[in-house]
């Protein structure tokens, strides 16, 4: 065994050798961020070092306002890629959706560059047409192991582009084969398979689903649309309680809303003809209940943070936003959002009263409206270095 072993040892060793030998040399790259308001200073360094298909990158944040320092990593890892595959293992940011303010179904947790994205194993490649990113991420809760499963699909049709997502929070007990690194094949259909036909012991209380469905339609080159819907849970489980079929006919004595969300956004080049301006708009809507589960263990959150982003259940947001773009040294942006938030908030169930009628914007209402003007000079002789100001 060890003379089989040895030889093998010094091929291996060859070989990486030939492969660093083929590699180009080392290549880094660093940029420092910095925001300064009237809460405190945020810095954040973003580091990345590149070695023929490796690339190591890390990003620490560091936060001080009046007495209190905090510090913490948005993203550090390692990234493998050849060609247009790519293997990351590390802490990495996800936004699964065609949006540009807000991704219902999986958003970094934390906003701005305090922010921090999950640990996680994830792959993705890229065709002609087809898109494709599938993660594994460590997302206990209460010191319990707890994982989340996505996945996020895009495919180019022309004027089209079709988009799926999935997340499915996972206990331990899952079956092995949901975890099986399968490109395009759904959780819920390994969990339909299960419950179906497999003879598993309570397969159903060991994941919570979540799936969205998008499409993008491109208007030109100057000009697209998109949409997006969020279904919360598996869509077979939606059948109104109480429910019975006669004649073709469903009849319900009482029903269970759908756990659900909705998002349209456009983006506009050269607006009327105008050269050198961009104009965005998008309007999101979560209903109430939506990331909740009976079982807390699978309530879509992570150390305190929604994992579909700020926007949480029973509220909805507009923005609007207008860029200059084209500029050498100054770019301009004028941006207006509003939310609305309603009484609703993560756990709340619903009890099937006769007064619990409405799922979206129930109780009393509390409306936010910001106005943003941003200036962003570019500087030194590269060009690489910015400055921006924003009130």
């Amino acid at each position: 065994m060890k003379g089989i072993l040895f030889p093998c040892r010094i091929y291996l060793f060859l070989v990486v050798l030939f492969l660093l030998g083929l590699s180009p040399r080392p290549a880094q790259a660093n940029a420092l961020i910095f925001e300064l308001n009237n809460q405190g200073l945020a810095l954040l360094s973003d580091n990345q070092f590149k070695l023929g298909p490796l690339t190591i990158f890390l990003s620490p944040w560091f936060y001080t306002e009046q007495n209190q320092t905090t510090f913490g990593l948005k993203e550090g890892g390692v990234d493998f890629g050849l060609g247009s595959f790519h293997l990351t293992a590390g802490r990495q940011l996800n936004s699964f959706g065609p949006g540009r303010y807000a991704f219902p179904l999986l958003a970094p947790p934390g906003e701005g560059l305090t922010g921090e994205g999950l640990d996680q194993v994830a792959y993705s490649f890229t065709t002609k047409r087809l898109s494709y990113k599938k993660l594994y991420a460590w997302v206990p809760v209460q010191s319990k192991i707890r994982l989340l499963l996505g996945q996020r699909a895009t495919y180019d049709l022309g004027p089209f582009t079709f988009g799926f997502g999935e997340t499915a929070l996972a206990k331990e007990g899952t079956p092995d084969f949901y975890f099986l690194p399968l490109p395009l094949v759904p959780v819920g259909l390994y969990h339909f398979l299960a419950l179906q036909y497999l003879n598993l012991p309570d397969p159903e209380g060991t994941l919570n689903l979540l799936a969205e469905l998008d499409l993008t339609l491109h208007l030109g080159a100057n000009a697209k649309i998109y949409a997006a819907y969020l279904i919360d849970e598996l869509p077979l489980s939606f059948w109104p309680e109480g429910a019975s079929s006669t004649e073709g006919k469903v009849t319900a004595s009482s029903h269970t809303p759908l756990k659900d969300g909705y998002q349209a956004g456009a983006e506009w080049n050269r607006p009327l003809g105008i050269n050198g301006l961009t104009f965005y708009a998008e309007y999101t809507r979560i209903n109430r209940h939506t990331y909740s589960a009976q079982d807390p263990f699978f309530s879509y959150t992570y150390k305190g943070k929604l994992l579909g982003g700020s926007l949480g259940p029973d509220s909805d947001q507009l923005n609007l936003e207008l860029m200059t773009t084209g500029h050498d040294t100054w770019e301009f942006g004028l941006a207006y959002s509003r939310r609305r938030q309603g009484e609703g908030r993560i756990g709340d169930q619903w009890t099937n009263q006769p007064d619990q009628t409405h799922v979206f914007l129930t109780g009393t209402v509390e409306t936010t409206a910001q106005f943003a003007l941003t200036a962003v000079k570019t500087m030194g002789l590269t060009g690489s270095d910015q400055v921006a100001l924003t009130l």
